[in-house]
């Protein structure tokens, strides 16, 4: 919200916009107050011009700047994954004009695991080791925000069995069987 003043001439004032445009979801009342949501990030110009009662008219060229809004991805951290089990998480974005696209900008995801552009980081995670990655929210009026992540595969826990062998006999052949999963 913000009023455009004049002076010199007959109060009061009726202003228009007569050149360029005013940046998306902004109007300008005839009494000079510019105002609104604006909904798309740039740079607008336009030309206002303030018409007195007497009939003269002055303008003046404006150009407006609208930023982008901070956008935060989250969560801050993601959860550690094994390596040949399932990983499921979602990741969301706030801040901005929804819906958001989310992409991996920086770094790499572990070997068979994909973030979908919904933000669903899911697969199965092939290998175990440390992940450095930069995840992008994208909202539908181009504006971003990221995160950095490192994500962790571990290895999955090997059981060796049997917890026991069997006794053996000094001068008898001696088998048992030792698996791991």
């Amino acid at each position: 919200n913000q009023t455009i003043p004049a002076s010199g001439g007959g109060a009061p004032y009726t202003f228009s916009v007569t050149g360029g445009g005013l940046p998306a979801g902004l109007t300008l009342a005839s009494s000079g107050s510019l105002s609104g949501t604006p909904t798309t990030p740039g740079v607008s110009s336009f030309t206002v011009r303030g018409a007195a009662t007497n009939g003269c008219t002055g303008s003046t060229n404006y150009s407006l700047t609208i930023n982008c809004p901070a956008i935060a991805v989250a969560p801050g951290t993601l959860p550690t994954g094994t390596a040949g089990s399932s990983y499921n998480q979602t990741i969301t974005a706030s801040g901005g004009s929804a819906p958001y696209t989310f992409t991996v900008t920086g770094g790499t995801l572990p070997t068979g695991l994909t973030l979908a552009s919904s933000g669903s980081l899911s697969g199965t995670p092939t290998t175990p080791g440390v992940s450095n990655l930069t995840v992008t929210a994208t909202a539908s009026n181009g504006c971003q925000g990221s995160t950095n992540y490192t994500l962790t595969v571990n290895c999955p826990a090997i059981t060796v069995a049997p917890g026991t062998l069997p006794t053996g006999t000094a001068g008898s052949s001696y088998n048992q069987t030792i698996t791991a999963s």
